[in-house]
């Protein structure tokens, strides 16, 4: 694919046009942008990630036709802050910016609801989609350390006849 004059690139060199009836049309500053993008070799991971950006949007939230509210360049861009190093975190970057958009539109409708029921439907699902963000978040935080979790302390205050440690301290072991 090569780059239009007249096609307004985002600043990642992407720009999708179209509508899900008529198809989607992807423009590309360079022929690997994609690769880039999605932090991978396989040009056949990247289309399958783009794809799946696609199908989680609603109709409306992916159409020249309704651009205020034309999700697809923020589904983009979150992956490429997410910066993704391996395909565990590619395929839960796009997750994790399709649970966003999801939550998003489910407090839109909770903030349009004009009856107790649907407040309380719109509500369920935005606190359930919430949830599953932060566990979203948890994992890639998890896979990133190797599961291991980091405590830095940053101030130690030891008052005058006391003692402090530094290292690893391990309790549970007495002497026999």
């Amino acid at each position: 694919m090569t780059k239009e004059p007249n096609i307004e690139l985002s600043s990642f060199g992407v720009s999708l046009k179209g509508t899900p009836e008529a198809g989607h049309h992807v423009h590309l500053a360079k022929e690997d942008t994609l690769e880039n993008l999605f932090q991978t070799d396989l040009p056949e991971m990247a289309n399958g990630l783009l794809s799946h950006c696609l199908k989680v949007l609603k109709a409306n939230e992916a159409s020249d036709d309704f651009a205020g509210n034309d999700e697809r360049a923020f589904m983009l861009a979150a992956i490429k802050e997410l910066a993704p190093r391996d395909a565990v975190e590619r395929m839960l970057a796009v997750q994790m910016a399709a649970t966003h958009v999801a939550m998003v539109r489910a407090g839109r409708w909770l903030a349009s609801a004009d009856t107790v029921e649907k407040a309380t439907a719109y509500n369920s699902s935005y606190t359930k989609l919430a949830r599953t963000y932060t566990a979203q978040m948890e994992a890639l935080r998890k896979h990133r350390n190797g599961g291991k979790q980091t405590v830095t302390v940053q101030h130690v205050n030891v008052e005058g006849g006391g003692q402090a440690i530094v290292g690893n301290v391990q309790t549970g072991e007495g002497r026999s």
